[in-house]
């Protein structure tokens, strides 16, 4: 039975990778004159932390302050965009009915994002998720855990709710992070992909025990 269950947010709470991609291509491109290509962008950047994705594009590792520079200047880009089509600006098709559903059964649920403080402030601002969110139990991109697809991230935010992987759900939308779902050993990984977006190649022997387009149905398997 399934008790808790952790989220990861951009590209499976909120369909943004369409947003995301154009903030990414947008940055790359005038910082480091760079075009991003699909495999870099499921790969290298959907789910990785900012040093990671960034040092890909320099010839030795940037200092933090620097990352830390550009990661604010591209997400502020990101939010921009966001604002500028609230057509896609919204959570997931039947998510809010979901995490009513697993309030009324005290199910706890909570977030693992490898969005930076401004972006989950903003998110908490503009889709009311304190309505089924502690915002300080959220684990963020702070850098102070290993990135996905390494599992600490995952364990932190089951950890905040009093939940254990064996008897959690994971959902992600990256491959880096459904790797992160496996090596927490969590009960249930699903995969999230927008109805638009082709699911990304995942690496061999990855676990996925279910892959939803919207979250209508998947209380029934909890």
């Amino acid at each position: 039975m399934i008790k808790t269950i952790a989220f990861d947010f951009n590209g499976t709470m909120f369909f943004d990778t369409a947003l995301q991609r154009q903030a990414w291509g947008q940055m790359l491109k005038q910082t480091f004159n760079h075009q991003m290509t699909e495999a870099e962008f499921f790969n290298d950047i959907a789910g990785r932390n900012n040093q990671y994705t960034f040092d890909l594009f320099v010839d030795q590792p940037l200092p933090a302050d620097k990352v830390a520079a550009l990661a604010d200047e591209k997400e502020a880009l990101y939010r921009q965009i966001c604002l500028e089509q609230p057509e896609i600006f919204h959570l997931a098709p039947g998510l809010p009915a979901f995490l009513d559903q697993c309030h009324d059964a005290g199910v706890q649920v909570n977030i693992a994002t490898a969005s930076q403080l401004k972006n989950v402030e903003f998110f908490f601002e503009h889709l009311n998720l304190s309505h089924w969110f502690d915002f300080d139990q959220v684990v963020i991109n702070d850098d102070s855990l290993p990135g996905k697809p390494a599992p600490d991230m995952y364990l932190q935010a089951l950890k905040h709710i009093g939940g254990v992987p064996a008897t959690s759900m994971i959902l992600e939308d990256s491959p880096s992070g459904i790797q992160a779902a496996n090596n927490a050993k969590a009960a249930q990984t699903v995969l999230v992909h927008a109805p638009e977006e082709a699911i990304p190649a995942m690496p061999a022997g990855v676990k996925i025990d279910q892959t939803i387009t919207d979250y209508h149905h998947l209380f029934e398997t909890l």
